[in-house]
């Protein structure tokens, strides 16, 4: 009987067939700190992109991060609740490990993803465009173009950084770009944060008026008795 207890990486791996439900794969458990030799940084996407990769290939779990294997849904059965849990915990052990495996700074850009594909979309989309074109061309790319890739890459979140960015006459460092864009990213977290806040202070406001008033109309009117 196969275990669905997490193992380690050092274990033998039962892929997926098709006699063998998925909830009956044991997880794999990643050992980042043996696995990967450098960490994800601004300018070392292109070295720690190929040894993840190789992982998850490895590991036959590339599916998760690209999004070609998404959560299954459930129909309330044992069996279907099952292969979903599993999912889930599968995935949220690649997304320890993509979170382990980045620099702080980087990792308070994904720090919000609730999957690894979520994950692994906000990293290509960030850096996977102008590594490749890095590695097309023989001569160093300037600042401005740099920053062109990054802007073009970014989400409507950010649109409000991008345009300001975009008029500066002094071109900014990677360094730089990447600093104001970790910023906006906590900034945006911050106010998500107090929205909430607020919502429910004001639900509960609402909800203790209400339940006021019904109190209030509970109480029998007194009237005045005649001398």
């Amino acid at each position: 009987m196969v275990s669905d207890d997490p193992i380690s990486n050092e274990h033998s791996i039962l892929m997926s067939s098709p006699t063998q439900p998925i909830s009956k794969i044991p997880l794999v458990v990643f050992n980042i700190t043996a696995q990967i030799n450098e960490k994800l940084t601004p300018s070392s996407f292109p070295q720690w992109r190929a040894q993840f990769e190789a992982l998850l290939i490895g590991y036959d779990l590339m599916d998760y991060v690209t999004g070609a294997f998404r959560c299954p849904s459930s129909d309330g059965t044992p069996s279907s609740i099952a292969t979903k849990h599993h999912w889930v915990r599968q995935d949220k052990l690649i997304l320890s490990a993509i979170l382990a495996s980045t620099s702080p700074t980087i990792t308070t850009l994904i720090a919000t993803a609730k999957t690894s594909y979520d994950a692994w979309r906000k990293l290509f989309t960030m850096y996977a465009s102008l590594a490749d074109e890095i590695a097309l061309i023989d001569h160093p790319i300037s600042n401005d173009d740099v920053t062109l890739y990054v802007l073009h890459g970014l989400g409507p979140e950010f649109r409000d950084i991008a345009a300001p960015i975009r008029a500066r006459e002094k071109s900014l460092a990677f360094e730089e770009l990447h600093d104001l864009l970790v910023g906006h990213e906590n900034y945006l977290r911050r106010m998500e944060t107090s929205t909430q806040q607020l919502v429910a202070t004001a639900n509960f406001t609402s909800r203790r008026s209400g339940f006021s008033a019904s109190q209030q109309q509970k109480v029998p009117f007194k009237g005045t008795g005649s001398s």
